[in-house]
């Protein structure tokens, strides 16, 4: 979502509350990710001192492959977004710590979603006591045992294994 900030950027402490779609950006959807389209944010822009901060929370469900048994799942996710803007070319202390911008408008989806992606796990689960799959056959192991035999054995413990035969 586009947002023109020219009105705020004119007067000093001025605020204003946003609220609105995300759309999924789809060159950052990846490793089994699929954000559907009822992603979306609140909260507020401030122009303080000619800096712009932006706090929003987004909110949304995505689906996922589960990591252990691959089925897809859906989760949803709640992230806080606290960020700085500046224009482009403005003096600041710390320029890692800033978005810059140019023009009077500001791509909110393109600030939002790196937050989101950051704030998300590595792997979710289907469910808390998920199984997986056998490491031999790929049998789901949540829908019942599968027939591979457990007789891989250590080598530097195969003669252990004859005692107890």
């Amino acid at each position: 979502m586009i947002f023109d900030v020219m009105a705020i950027l004119k007067t000093d402490g001025a605020r204003i509350q946003l609220e609105g779609p995300l759309t999924p950006p789809s060159n950052l959807q990846g490793e089994g990710f699929v954000f559907s389209e009822d992603a979306r944010f609140s909260g507020e822009l401030e122009n303080i001192g000619g800096v712009l901060e932006l706090s929003v929370c987004a909110e949304g469900t995505f689906t996922v492959p589960c990591g252990r048994c691959m089925k897809i799942t859906e989760q949803r996710f709640s992230v806080s977004v606290h960020e700085t803007l500046v224009k482009e070319g403005e003096e600041v202390s710390d320029p890692d710590e800033v978005i810059p911008f140019t023009g009077t408008s500001i791509d909110l989806d393109a600030v939002i979603w790196p937050n989101v992606f950051l704030a998300l796990d590595t792997k979710y689960l289907c469910k808390a006591d998920c199984q997986g799959l056998c490491d031999r056959c790929g049998t789901d192991l949540n829908e019942g045992p599968c027939n591979c035999k457990d007789d891989d054995i250590d080598p530097r413990l195969a003669g252990l294994a004859k005692l107890l035969q």
